[in-house]
């Protein structure tokens, strides 16, 4: 008896498959059961669930539920993924959503692992053509690489059609530029028919995954793959700006001309962030804050001293923060609150007060000594 490990758009065409031949495979997800399991230890567990943060630790939770002889991740995961697993070999799945059942017994089946080869003989009893490679960090690196050179296509196809659109020429040109040249080539030096994006890169894949391979090895060219990314369709970034692909950012969010906003910054919705602001790794802006031009935000207060000893900045909703204004990182600007442009925030500021100066005090105690 076999199982395979959830049932979305690749699981259950696979479950499909197996179960053709190996009729006492079983589907099991969180939200159906399809088959029954009898309780003893299963023969190969096949998952294809979509990476999330914790995947190795959900992965051998099902290992200690099923105790699998062989557990087989078909899901695309970052590079070193599999080998945290005892037991696993990696086989990610080629092929097209729309027409998966028939992709997995055309496209040829790669397995990285010690245990490939047991792998290999369970899948050619179905029909499926097998690669077997000695390690999974292989399978695991082509399969990004794959979607990585596939999400380039797409990048430099809006590219093209920018071009196309400033000089008044049809983009079916260039797509019949491309065919001609591809019917007078080798094989080996044909070019994608690739459409743009129109501002995003649909699907769950090639973005996704692709924004792993860069965390893992970061390059330019996998930058240009992740403005498309469909998370981040929904904010508008003036001019040139370096925004991290892991920086998490609100609907209807407004960046100004030559902003850093830094790794794994979070930004509401509504916000509003004027030119040439810093915000580095470490700062939450909540909901509907405006951040004027030039301002700097901070994470380490004695530089440099190492990210452990980082601490973060919080500008709460509707915070108001004035142009050319300094903020020491560990502060909290409170829901609401103004701070007068150039001022240097050295300390938390309560929601509704305003504060200015340098360092910044609250305005009513200033006014009171003028």
């Amino acid at each position: 008896m076999d199982v395979v490990v959830g049932l979305g758009e690749t699981g259950r065409p696979l479950f499909n498959v197996l179960k053709a031949t190996y009729p006492d495979t079983f589907g099991y997800d969180l939200k159906e059961v399809i088959g029954e399991w009898d309780g003893e230890p299963v023969g190969v567990m096949n998952i294809c669930l979509p990476y999330f943060d914790n995947f190795v630790d959900v992965v051998k939770e099902y290992q200690r539920k099923f105790s699998p002889a062989l557990t087989i991740i078909h899901s695309t995961v970052p590079i070193g993924t599999t080998s945290q697993i005892s037991d696993a070999v990696h086989s990610p799945i080629l092929g097209k959503h729309d027409n998966m059942e028939y992709s997995l017994t055309g496209f040829t089946k790669w397995i990285g692992g010690s245990r490939a080869n047991i792998a290999s003989g369970y899948f050619n009893v179905v029909g499926m053509n097998t690669k077997c490679v000695d390690a999974p960090e292989v399978t695991e690196a082509l399969k990004l690489l794959c979607l990585a050179e596939y999400g380039m296509s797409i990048a430099f196809a809006q590219y093209k059609k920018d071009v196309c659109d400033k000089y008044g020429i049809n983009y079916a040109l260039a797509m019949d530029w491309n065919a001609n040249y591809n019917n007078n080539v080798s094989r080996n030096l044909r070019r994608p028919l690739v459409t743009p994006p129109e501002g995003k890169i649909g699907g769950h894949c090639v973005v996704q995954n692709t924004r792993h391979l860069n965390k893992q090895h970061p390059n330019p060219i996998l930058d240009e793959i992740l403005k498309y990314d469909p998370e981040k369709a929904h904010y508008k970034a003036w001019g040139t700006s370096n925004i991290y692909p892991s920086a998490k950012i609100g609907k209807d969010v407004n960046i100004g001309t030559f902003c850093e906003i830094g790794a794994n910054v979070k930004i509401g919705d509504r916000v509003r962030i004027g030119a040439m602001s810093f915000i580095p790794e470490g700062v939450t802006i909540k909901d509907d804050a405006w951040i004027g031009p030039r301002v700097t935000m901070t994470n380490d207060r004695y530089p440099p001293s190492g990210k452990d000893n980082w601490e973060d900045t919080v500008i709460e909703e509707g915070a108001r923060v004035g142009a050319g204004v300094t903020i020491l990182c560990g502060c909290t600007i409170g829901k609401g609150a103004l701070v007068g442009a150039g001022s240097v925030v050295t300390k938390s500021i309560p929601a509704g007060e305003r504060w200015c100066g340098v360092p910044a005090r609250k305005m009513d105690a200033l006014e009171a000594v003028a």
